[in-house]
């Protein structure tokens, strides 16, 4: 699956390309959760109720299997299962710690040496000369810009960059990084993990511009990119900035954009068909192989 997400169209949203790779990783839960639960069941899976002309041949073969093999693999199930859960909260703690640690040490020196905008909501200023902006999670969230941003940038291109930081805020970007990055650490030899914090970083920014555009213009955001591309940011991990390793990227994106962007309700569509797809190709790829292996187990059992 990574190697079919990181090779979707560039013309497709990246609020769809983000639904993706978001649908994959749950899919990839569900199927293993699955998985594990039709192991430890205590009698015939649910399933061979619709299906009990494909599962008579497997059931036969279930009840001719000696019963502590099936003991056996829900225990052993069970235990697999409970690792995952502790290695996973494990690794949520540990990277949400950090996370806090900084963010409340960031926001206390900037309770100190910044002021806030009474025009914008949310907003505080940060009296240094290069041109900045980035958001910082929380309740509430709150973006930092600063006066060399103001300087810099017209009335336009700073409300685009404001826009820019808003919809990191509103869409949670901070929380699907982060989940993505927790994942990455708990499980580093799955690919679909290890892959995905670099590929939604790009997506949640591309995602981010487009709202933006949406709310001021394209012309405004890239225009506000282009004006601080050749500055050197060193921020907090925790953030969400202006400037990231995918600029040049998203400069192209931008570049490409004429006349707007999809409207709501295709997107919509396509979010839900970018949701849905994860999901159902695996249970249909899961149902041919299952009823391939009921044919099987019936002839190699007559």
């Amino acid at each position: 699956m990574p190697v079919l997400l990181e090779r979707l169209p560039k013309s497709v949203p990246p609020v769809v390309a983000l639904t993706s790779w978001l649908a994959t990783i749950a899919g990839f839960f569900l199927f293993a959760g699955s998985a594990a639960l039709v192991l430890i069941w205590p009698t015939h899976a649910p399933v061979e109720t619709t299906l009990e002309a494909l599962t008579r041949c497997l059931a036969t073969l279930q009840h001719a299997v000696r019963p502590w093999i099936g003991a056996f693999v829900g225990a052993g199930s069970v235990l697999v299962a409970g690792a995952v859960a502790v290695r996973l909260g494990f690794s949520a703690h540990r990277h949400e710690h950090a996370r806090s640690k900084i963010r409340t040490l960031h926001r206390d020196i900037l309770t100190v040496v910044a002021r806030r905008d009474a025009t914008h909501s949310g907003v505080i200023w940060l009296d240094h000369p290069l041109p900045m902006a980035y958001s910082i999670d929380g309740r509430p969230g709150y973006i930092v810009a600063t006066e060399g941003l103001a300087r810099c940038l017209t009335a336009q291109q700073c409300d685009a960059v404001i826009a820019h930081e808003r919809a990191h805020l509103r869409s949670h970007h901070h929380l699907i990084l982060g989940m993505c990055e927790v994942l990455a650490a708990a499980f580093p030899r799955i690919p679909l993990f290890v892959a995905a914090p670099a590929a939604v970083e790009t997506l949640i920014e591309l995602a981010a511009d487009q709202s933006a555009a949406e709310a001021t213009s394209t012309d405004s955001m890239r225009s506000a990119l282009l004006a601080v591309s050749a500055s050197v940011t060193h921020l907090p991990t925790v953030t969400l900035r202006l400037l990231n390793d995918a600029t040049g990227t998203r400069l192209r994106r931008l570049e490409m954009v004429t006349s707007g962007v999809p409207r709501t309700g295709k997107r919509a569509g396509a979010c839900i068909a970018a949701a849905l797809l994860p999901t159902l190709l695996p249970a249909l790829a899961a149902g041919v192989a299952f009823m391939a292996t009921a044919a099987i187990g019936c002839v190699l059992l007559r």
